[in-house]
């Protein structure tokens, strides 16, 4: 891959552009880096694919949300029958009002 003299250059000013934001607080957070991967990428015309190590479920996590997604929250009780709060009683007349 070759790079023209204006690739370097816009490199260097997404570069030093982004450290002088990012490294204002004293801290780079995953934003921050991930910013200055998507910046770059796009000006090397490539596409940025971002996986992360242990980012990925396990068969146990897959398994567990499986199972938790087929259950109804009411599953044993008859929602018609829940706990409700008591109707609310309107008087007739407002005092005051007729």
């Amino acid at each position: 891959m070759q790079f023209s003299l204006f690739k370097i250059f816009a490199l260097f000013g997404i570069i030093s552009t982004w450290a002088d934001k990012a490294l204002a607080d004293g801290k780079v957070t995953l934003v921050e880096a991930v910013d200055l991967v998507s910046r770059l990428c796009a000006v090397l015309g490539i596409a940025p694919e971002l996986e992360l190590p242990g980012s990925e479920p396990t068969e146990e996590e897959v398994k567990e949300e499986t199972s938790l997604d087929s259950k109804s929250p009411f599953d044993g009780k008859d929602p018609a029958n829940a706990e409700r709060a008591p109707p609310l009683e309107v008087p007739d007349k407002i005092e005051g009002h007729t």
